[in-house]
Parts: C-alpha cells; structure tokens; sequence
C-alpha cells in the first residue's frame, strides 16, 4: 500500500522536472529562441579588368646620311702669277672671223676713244686642260669693245665710257655657242664657277647673264674636273 503511493505521489514530480530540464535545454535539440541566422553579403560584382596597353614598338633607325661629295673645283691656297700662269693655255678654236662693215654684234660695237678700260678672266677646262679663246677675237674692220690680245682667255673691256658686258655677248661676239648643254663646242653637261675675291663660286644660273666685272674669274668645266684651279694674282697695270 506504502509503495503504491510512493510510486504515485513521484511520477508527477519527476514528469515536471523532466519537462523543466527540457525546456532549459532548448527544447530538444531546436535552436535557441532569440538567435538570428545571417546571411553572408551578397558578392560584389568584379571590375572587369582592362587589357594591357601594347608594348611600344621600336621605332625605326633613321637612314643613314650620305655624305657631301668632294667639291669638283677647289681654289688653290697660294698665288700664281696671272699672266705666267694663263700664257701656256693651248689652242682649241680656230681664228676670229668678225664683220667686215663695223657692225655691232650683240650688243658689242666698235671702240673709239677707248677711255674705259677695264678686265675680266674666261678660263675654260676641257677634260682638266685650260684652253684659250683665239687671240683675235673683236679684233676686224675695229677694235670691238669686248676683244682679246693672247690665249690667255683675258678679256678686254674698252669702252668710251664705263659700260657693263655679259659673258653672252662676248660669247655672241666670238660667235660660238654658251649654254650648261654645250659651249664652245664642248660636251656637256658643262658647269661654271666664279672666282673674285680670293673665294671661288659655283654658279647654276644662266651663263649667259653673266657679267664681266673687273678682275672677275669666270670658270667654265666640260668633261673631267680640273680638281685645283690657280689663285691668280693679278698685275697692278690690269
């Protein structure tokens, strides 16, 4: 009789003790009240990243700069004495035939009182070799106001009063050809240079328009190059 109260006064108790550890425990394994599951952060999305830039490319090497060639003419550094120097000029025209009435020739007419006197050079090179216009040239029924003495290729500027002459009327006068295709006679292509002034020149503009300024060196080349060409020294008389 004692035990079968016992039994039935301690089911209860031990039923609300079971069932206070149960809910102290949180109820069977459930999560706790209260806690709050999180969520990781969305990703954010990626900057795309950009392409390299392309290395930079060499650049090429600039051509190579050819050098100048050597001047054809150069001007000697010491003096020669101007007529020692142009007295050996050989031969190569036949001698001057002029006008027999006086006529003026291109501009050129006859001297008469011969007041202005002045001089101007014409040296020319055919294959490195001065040659030197005939020696009569202006020289017929007068004395013209353009003429020559020698081979020296020196010519004379006699005038009554002070004029100036190219080397197109003397060319005109002599009656030969001047021009860069062929002067004279010679081949070309035919090239001309200036010397005044202790300093020479090269000259690509017409020959013709020249002009014969005293003491004025007119160098005119065909063929081969004379390389150096004298430094004259003209005489005190010219």
């Amino acid at each position: 009789m004692l035990t079968t109260l016992v039994r039935k006064n301690c089911c209860p108790a031990l039923a609300v003790s079971s069932l206070l550890l149960l809910a102290a425990c949180g109820g069977g394994g459930g999560s706790s009240p209260g806690a709050v599951a999180s969520n990781p952060p969305p990703a954010s999305p990626s900057t795309p990243q950009q392409p390299a830039p392309p290395p930079p490319q060499p650049q090429p090497a600039p051509p190579p700069v050819a050098p100048s060639p050597p001047p054809e003419v150069v001007l000697a550094e010491t003096y020669t004495d101007l007529v020692t120097g142009t007295s050996s000029s050989q031969a190569g025209w036949a001698t001057w035939v002029g006008p027999a009435d006086r006529a003026v020739v291109g501009g050129v007419g006859c001297t008469v009182t011969g007041t202005y006197h002045q001089h101007s050079l014409v040296s020319i090179y055919k294959v490195g070799v001065r040659m030197g216009p005939p020696d009569n040239v202006g020289h017929a029924a007068c004395s013209y106001e353009l003429h020559t003495h020698d081979l020296t290729g020196m010519v004379h500027i006699h005038t009554d009063v002070a004029k100036t002459f190219t080397l197109g009327q003397f060319f005109t006068l002599w009656g030969q050809p001047l021009a860069t295709a062929g002067t004279a006679g010679l081949a070309g292509p035919v090239r001309f240079y200036l010397i005044e002034n202790e300093k020479l020149t090269p000259y690509t503009g017409d020959p013709a328009q020249l002009e014969l300024v005293p003491h004025r060196e007119i160098v005119i080349v065909s063929g081969a190059a004379p390389g150096v060409v004298p430094k004259y020294r003209w005489p005190s008389s010219l």
